[in-house]
């Protein structure tokens, strides 16, 4: 098996602790992304507040992944990079290092972005676990300019949009790499082997989101597990 791991993107405030431990026992490859952004945090369905992902990340060891989106980024950036202890008093470096996260992912357009490459890479560098940055076109240059060991990259054309995609790249030499875009129940049985088949046998992971939420855009554990049997029924056979 050359999958790491199953991220599953949009844990929220109406998710069941009980039944996110049963899968994450049943599955050990599920790793459970929550989404922080100060702008749209307890606003949207999607983004829980700062205390609820706290209480999450509290209540046991599972894979945690913190998606740190819009103003979080460069907040982050700055407190990683600062030895201020005021500006590291921040919600989204809090987050970046709560001892039970084990992946951030930083969600950013770097040609609008106020921070630079060198900043950027300087912060990676100063966790000790995986710092996952997006390739697409408004971050141009960024994956191959990191050079920070920890730093790790996923394919992501969709933005979280759930589009479909058929076009997937080859990894990036020396980064593990993980793929997303309208990944989900419905599917996965076609798109992974293409991903594996592209993957030659290197490590990878894949990322969903918009696919498994309900009709009320809620998180969806039922999609969850559908994508994680199927997924590690393929990968065994």
């Amino acid at each position: 098996m050359t999958m790491i791991c199953c991220t599953l993107t949009g844990v929220d405030q109406n998710t069941s602790s009980t039944r996110l431990r049963d899968l994450a026992d049943k599955f050990p490859e599920a790793e459970f992304g929550i989404l922080f952004s100060p702008e749209r945090s307890g606003r949207q369905k999607r983004f829980p507040t700062f205390a609820e992902i706290q209480s999450m990340l509290d209540a046991g060891p599972m894979q945690w992944a913190i998606h740190l989106c819009g103003r979080a980024v460069p907040e982050f950036i700055r407190a990683a990079v600062s030895q201020n202890s005021e500006e590291r008093d921040c919600e989204s470096f809090r987050l970046a290092t709560h001892p039970g996260v084990s992946r951030i992912q930083l969600n950013f357009a770097f040609r609008r972005a106020k921070f630079s490459l060198t900043e950027l890479d300087a912060a990676i560098r100063s966790l000790s676990i995986p710092v996952i940055t997006q390739e697409h076109r408004a971050n141009e240059g960024v994956s191959l300019g990191i050079k920070a060991p920890n730093h790790q990259v996923l394919f992501d054309t969709s933005g979280g949009r759930g589009i479909e995609t058929s076009d997937w790249f080859p990894p990036i030499e020396g980064k593990t790499c993980g793929f997303a875009g309208g990944l989900g129940p419905d599917t996965i049985g076609r798109v992974l082997p293409s991903i594996q088949q592209v993957c030659a046998g290197q490590q990878f992971w894949i990322d969903m989101e918009s696919r498994i939420r309900d009709r009320d855009d809620w998180f969806d554990l039922d999609a969850c597990e559908n994508v994680l049997s199927t997924s590690q029924r393929l990968l065994n056979s």
